[in-house]
């Protein structure tokens, strides 16, 4: 039997989903309140309540994103950050998304076909690990892809926010990229993050 949490913003959409999943007998549904007696094989979670914190107190466990209509960048950004262990649009049918929980138990990993071409598209960025960035710039790029603003990163660093805007341009020409979840794939790739 594979045990689930399930942490997801909209409580309609996650009961919806317990209720669905709990016809199959393969499945069970840990409550918040049984955690500390259980431990989830599989955390299902959405956007928005992806974080450290949720990564941190299921360590065992294999994340499983909904994606919710996420930018693909951004997409590949949380596969890596949170080393997910499958995505699925929100658009797909239960049987789809009961095949996917077996298949990331078995220990393999769940991605759209689209979603792969997107990780080799951004296999190009494989050559930045020879580009020079200052101590500053690796600071800032830290920064950023643990998710602080502009502004969070000025104060942290002592250092004007047109400052850091400066050296984000200058990072950003570098490594030829031209946002933030582009930022956190090269990030990722050169500190093995």
């Amino acid at each position: 039997m594979i045990k689930l949490f399930i942490k997801i913003k909209s409580k309609i959409f996650s009961e919806l989903l317990s209720e669905c999943i709990l016809k199959d007998e393969d499945f069970k549904i840990i409550k918040a309140d049984n955690l500390s007696d259980e431990v989830p094989d599989i955390v299902i979670t959405d956007k928005y309540e992806l974080k450290n914190e949720l990564i941190n107190r299921h360590p065992e466990s294999k994340i499983f994103l909904i994606d919710t209509g996420i930018p693909r960048e951004e997409l590949i950004s949380l596969l890596i950050k949170y080393k997910l262990k499958g995505i699925l649009s929100m658009n797909s049918d239960i049987s789809h998304l009961k095949k996917a929980l077996k298949v990331i138990y078995s220990g393999q990993t769940w991605i759209s076909d689209e979603l792969v071409k997107c990780l080799i598209e951004f296999d190009r960025f494989n050559n930045v690990v020879d580009i020079k960035l200052t101590d500053k710039e690796k600071k800032i790029m830290k920064l950023v892809c643990e998710g602080l603003s502009n502004k969070e990163i000025a104060a942290k660093l002592f250092i004007s926010e047109q400052t850091v805007k400066a050296h984000l341009h200058r990072i950003y020409q570098k490594l030829a990229i031209k946002n933030r979840p582009q930022l956190a794939v090269i990030y990722s790739k050169i500190f093995n993050q």
